[in-house]
C-alpha cells in the first residue's frame, strides 16, 4: 500500500471513529466505548484525526497539556546527553522540582491497514509542530506518553524509534511505561 498524503483535522465528536480499527483490541475497545466520555471529562484534551485524500481516517490521536515528572536519575541521564541542560534558560526554572511542562500524548492509534507506513512517526512530527501553534502559553519542553506495553502488544519500540526515553523501569504489574522526549 502506498503511503498516503495526510490531512490533519481537529475534531470534537469521537463517533466519527465508528469504523476505525487499529488492530489492538484494548485500544479499539477504548476508542469505541470510552473515548467520547474521556473527551467530555478532560476538556483540555485535543482530539485529532489524519485523513487521506479519500477522507478515510488513517490515524487518531489525543493530546493535552501535561507535566512530566523526572526523578534525579532521569535528570542525570539528560545531563549526560545534554551537558549543562539544567542551566539552559527554558529548563532552569523546572530543574530542581523535576516537573516540566509537556505535551501529553493521551492516545495514539493508526488504522491497522496503514500500520508500518511511518504514519506514527508523522504524528510525532505533527505533535512537535503543535508546540508553538497550540501550546504557546504552556511552553512545553517535552512530549510525554504512557506507552502501552503488554504481552500481546507494545508501543515502546515505536516510541524508542522516535527518540523517546523511558522515565521508569518496566513494571510487570502495569500495562504502560512512562516515556518522554525533548521537543527541541
Amino acid at each position: 500500500m502506498e503511503r498516503p498524503n495526510l490531512y490533519l483535522t481537529l475534531e470534537q465528536d469521537a463517533s466519527i471513529l465508528v469504523d476505525f480499527y487499529s488492530g489492538v483490541d484494548e485500544m479499539d475497545d477504548f476508542i469505541h466505548t470510552r473515548l467520547s466520555a474521556f473527551l467530555r471529562t478532560y476538556h483540555n484534551s485535543r482530539f485529532y484525526v489524519l485523513r487521506n485524500a479519500e477522507s478515510i481516517i488513517v490515524a487518531m490521536f489525543v493530546t493535552s497539556e501535561g507535566r512530566l515528572f523526572l526523578d534525579e536519575d532521569c535528570r542525570n541521564d539528560l545531563q549526560l546527553k545534554f551537558p549543562d541542560i539544567e542551566k539552559w534558560p527554558e529548563y532552569k526554572d523546572y530543574w530542581e522540582t523535576g516537573a516540566f511542562p509537556s505535551i501529553e500524548i493521551d492516545y495514539l492509534a493508526v488504522r491497522k491497514e496503514y500500520r508500518k507506513q511511518h504514519i506514527g512517526t508523522d504524528i510525532i512530527s505533527i505533535i512537535k509542530s503543535l508546540k508553538d501553534k497550540t501550546y504557546s502559553y504552556h511552553h512545553p519542553l517535552f512530549i510525554s506518553v504512557n506507552a502501552y506495553c503488554t504481552k500481546d502488544y507494545s508501543a515502546v519500540g515505536f516510541y524508542q524509534k522516535c527518540y523517546f526515553w523511558s522515565a521508569e523501569f518496566l513494571n510487570p504489574n502495569t500495562e504502560t511505561i512512562r516515556m518522554y522526549r525533548r521537543l527541541s
